[in-house]
């Protein structure tokens, strides 16, 4: 299931711009360490308070590649939680969609007991996207996404956790047509 999940992200990752990704990285190396998993809790929670910083872009790369090239922590990502994705991507929709990655790592690596609920995963992986795309609103007023929005206003009246139950439903069937948007792995 690994491999298939490299490919996945891999594809993914060259769908939103990720360069310089290798597949192959998971199988390369061994199971992550303490002192990189303790860095990508702290990327992801800085990148949740300020995905702008002059260092953001080195960080998100730093930390997504870590993610494909290590074998003990996979991701369930399915960009269908934002709607139709802008294509080209504009404003900081990528940033956005790559937060929801990093902040479902992150989830996983703190709440052990919890990595393979796939709800609870998805739906932290989407809080820190909509911390972040809040955070990015406040420094770039002129990069609001009206359905990130409709999540916030979701999220705001407890309506999120049902969405991200029904998402994850869709996602499960368009899996199962091999959708190319959509990352599928398991947490282990």
């Amino acid at each position: 299931m690994k491999l298939h999940a490299i490919r996945a992200i891999t594809m993914a990752t060259l769908f939103f711009g990720f360069l310089g990704l290798r597949a192959g990285g998971a199988q390369d190396r061994g199971p992550s360490t303490p002192e990189e998993r303790a860095r990508a809790i702290k990327v992801a929670h800085g990148l949740e308070e300020d995905p702008l910083a002059k260092d953001a872009g080195e960080q998100r790369a730093w930390v997504i590649q870590w993610i494909i090239e290590i074998p003990d922590i996979t991701v369930n990502v399915c960009f269908d939680y934002f709607g139709k994705l802008p294509d080209p991507p504009r404003g900081h929709s990528l940033e956005i969609t790559r937060q929801m990655i990093i902040s479902s790592a992150a989830f996983m690596i703190e709440h052990p007991d919890k990595a393979k609920d796939e709800q609870a995963v998805a739906l932290s992986g989407l809080l820190g996207a909509l911390k972040a795309y809040q955070a990015i609103l406040m420094q770039d007023s002129g990069s609001r996404w009206p359905y990130v929005d409709k999540l916030i206003q979701m999220r705001d009246q407890g309506k999120l956790d049902d969405y991200v139950t029904e998402t994850r439903k869709k996602c499960e069937r368009d899996e199962e047509e091999t959708d190319p948007d959509t990352i599928r792995a398991q947490a282990r």
